[in-house]
């Protein structure tokens, strides 16, 4: 007997069904109970971790704040206010509301960077510092618009409608004195002659202490003169036949006849100060007027200037060539040529090179066709050979070593001897006319590498003698008997009236 067939099928597909609901149930609560512990609030002691971050870096902070304490409440100087000669007291007056800082015309500041060479500073800016006389004061100012105006003190033009004002080169000019305050230490001087010369930038913004300075002026009547320094203190305030409120107080040494010169950002290379008194009792600090906090009233005296009440002066000098300014003139010019060769900046130059002239068009080339190519230059040795100075330009003969570097390559000499055309353009100030230069590197190479070789070993210091006497034509015999008066090594090249 046969038996029956059994069928099993739907047994087991049952029991597959059941363990896989348990097992998504089985990860459902594995998830879920993930999902709360990443989203489920924090411990509140975790929070508590936090403070004391912040208080260490409140810490690190302390320096500033100790010199804010110093700015806004400063003791009172104690002293004399000196003068170039005594000046009779004016009657006292309440300092009107227009001689206060125009908070709604905001100045643009750029970005600080690294400051430049204080050399190459002045080489830019003293053209546009002048020299101020009366009959009984000397004093100093600088070009502030494109009008001919010159900021000076009132102390340095008081009582006097028209003065004598001298640029750098020795160019003098008639000035007539459009606007003055008998409460604030500031006038104004209007030279016709120098309308349209770029002016010294502005800096309306307030300088804070620490601020590295430069003062610019003719003290003792020495022009061309700068001493650096610090804003040692702001915020001060002096009541001494003038009105003196928030005044700068600085390290830069100024001196009598100094005084309406301008206080240099050294970063920012713009005017922020006027330098204008100093104290018997000490000397060695100087204070200057913010220029943000008479900027109105120079710009109401610009737009209404007094009407001059005396005769121009006569038998005025007129700018000549001389030795020695020359000579720091082209001194000038080459530290700002290195500058410009080295950012890719034309504009350091346009303040030497007359405009319009092939010479100008050619270095603007020159210096524009450096773009990307990352070439440093360094001016190994400049020496001035001759100045001939004639009726109506001067010739002044240079020798410039100069080295080429180059990331990944050997550096380069490139010895030139370069003859500079100066002449004296129409505001009185010199001005490169023309430029020859001549690659002499090839006919030195020789000798140099000569040279070189012997230096490797200490026997050639016996063979020099005869070496020169067997050469005494050669044409570096001369320029060596020089070289004590005019070679200049970059590392240490000086403008003599720096104090």
């Amino acid at each position: 007997m046969k038996e029956p067939k059994r069928y099993n099928e739907p047994t087991p597909r049952k029991a597959s069904s059941i363990k896989t609901v348990i097992l998504l149930l089985a990860i459902a609560l594995v998830a879920g109970f993930m999902l709360w512990l990443q989203f489920a609030p924090k411990p509140v002691e975790e929070s508590k971790e936090e403070p004391p971050k912040v208080e260490e870096t409140t810490e690190e902070v302390k320096p500033p704040d100790d010199t804010e304490v110093e700015t806004e409440t400063p003791e009172k100087p104690e002293g004399t206010v000196t003068y170039e000669t005594p000046k009779p007291t004016p009657p006292e007056k309440v300092q009107p509301d227009t001689e206060k800082p125009d908070v709604t015309q905001p100045v643009v500041v750029e970005e600080r960077v690294e400051e430049r060479d204080q050399e190459a500073i002045l080489a830019s800016l003293l053209p546009n510092v002048y020299t101020v006389y009366t009959d009984s004061q000397q004093g100093s100012g600088f070009l502030y618009n494109d009008k001919g105006d010159i900021v000076t003190n009132a102390h340095v033009v008081e009582g006097y409608g028209t003065v004598t004002v001298v640029n750098n080169t020795g160019q003098e000019f008639v000035g007539n004195v459009i606007g003055i305050s008998d409460t604030v230490d500031v006038a104004l001087i209007r030279v016709d002659e120098i309308a349209g010369k770029p002016p010294l930038e502005m800096d309306l913004m307030k300088s804070t202490v620490g601020t590295s300075v430069i003062a610019i002026g003719s003290p003792n009547n020495k022009a061309n003169t700068a001493t650096t320094g610090n804003v040692t203190a702001t915020g001060r305030d002096f009541n001494e036949n003038f009105i003196y409120t928030d005044l700068y107080e600085t390290d830069a040494g100024i001196a009598p006849g100094s005084s309406g010169g301008p206080l240099i950002d050294a970063l920012t290379e713009k005017v922020i100060g006027i330098n204008s008194i100093i104290l018997t009792d000490n000397p060695a600090i100087g204070y200057s007027i913010p220029v943000y906090s008479v900027y109105q009233m120079l710009k109401s005296w610009e737009a209404n200037p007094l009407t001059p009440q005396e005769p121009v002066k006569p038998n005025l000098e007129d700018a000549y060539f001389d030795e020695e300014l020359l000579t720091l003139f082209i001194e000038g010019y080459m530290t700002l040529y290195t500058y410009a060769q080295n950012e890719v900046n034309f504009s350091y130059l346009e303040g030497y090179l007359q405009a319009d002239s092939q010479v100008y068009r050619t270095e603007r080339e020159a210096i524009n066709s450096l773009k990307d190519k990352n070439y440093v230059f360094t001016v190994e040795k400049f020496q001035i050979d001759d100045i001939t100075i004639e009726e109506s330009r001067s010739l002044v003969t240079t020798t410039i070593e100069t080295k080429v570097a180059q990331k990944d390559k050997e550096p380069s000499i490139i010895k030139e001897q370069v003859v500079y055309e100066v002449i004296i353009d129409e505001y009185g100030d010199y001005m490169i006319q023309a430029v020859t230069k001549t690659d002499v590197t090839e006919t030195e190479d020789p000798e140099a590498e000569a040279e070189s070789t012997d230096e490797t070993t200490e026997e050639p210091a016996v063979e020099e003698e005869p070496v020169v006497e067997e050469t005494p034509d050669d044409e570096k015999e001369p320029v060596k008997e020089q070289q004590p008066n005019t070679e200049v090594d970059s590392t240490e090249q000086e403008v003599p009236a720096v104090e």
